[in-house]
């Protein structure tokens, strides 16, 4: 198990009530299982998505600056020292 350094931006930060916190986690899917025991359901209904498991459409999840999506997914390892950033969807006009 890995203690990874989790942060948060916009409004997962406002939710939250933090920049960053430290997890011990596995994997990806395990971090969002902790962040979810952590934060409770104010973080779960506006981050995770309850028919896939998985993140909301447009909220993006990268670790060491790669997207998820780009690794190995939800099963992407974490490592020892690894940072996370958990954006919401961007807005603009």
């Amino acid at each position: 198990m890995a203690t990874v350094t989790v942060k948060f931006f916009a409004t997962v930060r406002e939710i939250t009530g933090t920049k960053s916190v430290e997890i011990d986690a596995h994997n990806v899917e395990q971090l969002l299982q902790e962040l979810i025991r952590t934060f409770g359901k104010r973080f779960s209904d506006a981050v995770m998505d309850p028919k896939s498991g998985g993140l909301k459409r447009f909220y993006s999840c990268m670790v060491n600056g790669k997207r998820i999506e780009l690794l190995n997914g939800y099963q992407t390892a974490l490592n020892q020292g690894d940072t996370v950033a958990l954006f919401p969807p961007v807005g603009g006009g």
